[in-house]
């Protein structure tokens, strides 16, 4: 599936936070986003993530709008990466939760 720039980068700055939500950092999440990012056709070396606190005025509105093709993999991502570390911890189920909700994504399990 192809997605535009602004698509990689509100993903990718999602699934970044998720990746660090709570506060340590695992090797097997780091593998996963790696993957996502490769799923997702994105290489940026300078590419910076949008801070937690910015990514609902940077990345909620491009989100809302993904097809739902697109919703459905950006979901699955999410769940990827959240259960990598073999715990879908608090924090982690918080900070997806607020996603899905606020920016009309279905969960996606598998």
């Amino acid at each position: 599936m192809e997605y535009t720039r602004e698509e990689q980068e509100a993903i990718v700055s999602v699934l970044y936070n998720l990746a660090h939500a709570d506060f340590r950092s695992h090797e097997l999440e780091d593998a996963v986003y790696q993957e996502c990012l490769k799923e997702l056709d994105f290489s940026d070396e300078s590419f910076v993530p949008c801070p937690k606190d910015e990514l609902q005025s940077k990345t909620f509105e491009t989100l809302r709008r993904l097809a739902k093709e697109k919703k459905h993999d950006f979901s699955l991502m999410m769940t990827k990466i959240a259960r990598s570390d073999g715990e879908f911890g608090v924090l982690e189920r918080k900070f997806v939760t607020e996603i899905l909700d606020m920016c009309n994504i279905p969960f996606v399990a598998r």
